[in-house]
């Protein structure tokens, strides 16, 4: 056998099996992102249970209700949930999350007289406005 082939066969088993062992290194170092509790991998049907549940939600980048925030209140809507409270009777929106099929627009988080929220989901429309009586949260929902 001529010796240029010899070293050609020899150099690509050589890059191969580097090749080999380097996806290995990268398959082992996201390993555990593909596997569940106790380091076992995800059925079908657990990966469809995870994407199904809802997105986190979205969280204003403000402080949270210090201690002189008397009340709070979750509104579920059919486009979202909004979760409002009261400090000093100003509304503050501290999270929203969009139902499945619809997105949040038109934010205005507070802290203000007034918070609101407006989801959409093609022609649907829903706002969740927010007041507070004292610092008990109220909210106006209007759906078009």
């Amino acid at each position: 056998m001529d010796r240029r082939l010899v070293l050609a066969v020899a150099g690509w088993l050589v890059a191969a099996l580097a090749a080999t062992v380097a996806g290995l290194v990268v398959i082992g170092s996201f390993g555990g992102a593909f596997r569940g509790p106790g380091d076992q991998a995800l059925s079908a049907e657990a990966v469809r249970r995870e994407l199904a549940l809802p997105a986190p939600p979205v969280t204003v980048p403000t402080p949270r209700p210090s201690a002189a925030a008397t009340a709070s209140r979750v509104v579920s809507t059919e486009g979202g949930t909004v979760v409002v409270f009261c400090t000093a009777g100003r509304a503050q929106l501290t999270s929203w999350t969009p139902a499945q099929g619809w997105q949040t627009d038109d934010v205005e988080p507070g802290p203000g007289e007034r918070a609101k929220v407006k989801f959409e989901s093609g022609e649907l429309e829903v706002e969740v406005e927010t007041h507070c009586e004292g610092d008990v949260p109220r909210a106006v929902v209007t759906d078009d």
